[in-house]
């Protein structure tokens, strides 16, 4: 006398609680049996639908169209299982051949699970399809007015029957009435869900529950979909802020290297070094026939490549090689305003390869610029 997997479950079948077993204690045997027997054929319907439901996938894979996937699963005909069979001899993919071997291997599945539900069914009186606002109280009390009970006793009988709350069109109602006692059960048959299933679900609201939770719903998509207007504006105004942000940003940081370079620039001697002939010959330097050498012509701030940082050095090396002379006899450090040994304090290395200059009056040399003509 139960239903759908709920706690009232015969003693024989897996899973069932302690309370469903005193009950069933209480309960005439043959009903007691009855209701074992629904509940096994409930459990291999069940299994029987869901091997249909992966059999139907696999039929669907190998191309098979003319099966439709519903509550009363469907064997193939021989004429099919004969189509399938003869695929097989000439289907050379692999796993094409595979699956057309598992679909028939499942079909005998199908049959057993089939042929089981068939036996257990047999037994068992014809079921009740359950219609469109149908409760299993209702045709509890229709069915037991029918075997001749007046209201007062189907009531009291029904008082110690657990019923199902709710009910679906296409479940099964088996009704089992021996010996003056009644009892029930409730397989899903051709509902789209199991009781149990049903059972889980929530209940429908009233209908002006549901009104006005129709209603609220379009009030909040109407809301939704100015809200989503609004945040689409702010995102682009964001889009905005951030490009101008990141403009800012990179003008800061083009103003931090430029306001770094000047002052690099500021803080360093600027010099070049090169053979007196090729500096006079280009104007860079002006060699009188007498007097120190000077500024020439070709004096100006884009000739001055060369850059030391007085912050963090104060001494420059003028090697041979770089200049392409094999030795360095002479260094002229032009304008002649420095001084040696005031302004600055030249050495040349023993073998005339290099020459360093160490810079004394810093303050003196800070953003000037300065030729290191060199003779061999």
């Amino acid at each position: 006398m139960a239903h759908g997997g709920r706690r009232w479950i015969a003693p024989t079948l897996a899973g069932l609680a302690l309370a469903a077993f005193v009950a069933c204690q209480r309960e005439d045997p043959q009903i007691r049996a009855l209701t074992e027997q629904a509940a096994q054929a409930d459990e291999a319907s069940q299994q029987l639908r869901q091997a249909w439901s992966a059999q139907f996938k696999r039929l669907a894979l190998v191309g098979v169209r003319d099966l439709h996937l519903d509550a009363s699963p469907m064997l193939l005909t021989p004429a099919q299982k004969r189509a399938l069979e003869a695929r097989i001899r000439i289907e050379q993919d692999s796993s094409r051949r595979g699956l057309l071997l598992e679909i028939l291997d499942k079909e005998a599945e199908l049959r057993t699970l089939s042929d089981r539900v068939m036996d257990l069914k047999a037994a068992l009186p014809p079921p009740e399809i359950a219609q469109a606002n149908d409760s299993h109280y209702g045709l509890a009390m229709r069915f037991l007015r029918g075997r001749g009970l007046s209201e007062e006793a189907a009531r009291k009988t029904l008082s110690h029957v657990p019923l199902s709350a709710r009910m679906a069109p296409g479940f099964e109602v088996y009704h089992f009435y021996v010996h003056d006692k009644y009892g029930t059960w409730v397989s899903q048959g051709g509902a789209a869900l199991s009781p149990r299933e049903l059972d889980r679900r929530e209940p429908d609201p009233l209908p002006g529950q549901r009104d006005a939770a129709v209603a609220a719903s379009r009030r909040l998509q109407k809301q939704l979909g100015v809200l989503e207007h609004q945040k689409r504006d702010i995102e682009r105004e964001i889009s905005g802020l951030q490009a101008e942000q990141l403009s800012i940003l990179e003008g800061q940081a083009r103003l931090q290297w430029e306001n770094a370079d000047q002052l690099a620039r500021l803080n360093s001697l600027h010099y070049l070094v090169g053979v007196r002939a090729a500096l006079e010959k280009e104007g860079i330097i002006k060699v009188p026939l007498f007097g120190l050498d000077h500024s020439g012509p070709s004096w100006r701030d884009a000739a001055f490549t060369r850059h030391l940082d007085l912050r963090t050095g104060t001494t420059l090396v003028i090697r041979a090689r770089e200049v392409g002379l094999s030795r360095l006899a002479k260094v002229i450090v032009v304008p002649g305003s420095y001084t040696a040994g005031e302004h600055y304090r030249l050495t040349l290395s023993a073998d005339g390869q290099s020459a360093t200059v160490e810079l004394l009056a810093l303050p003196r040399f800070k953003n000037d610029k300065v030729v290191f003509a060199v003779e061999d």
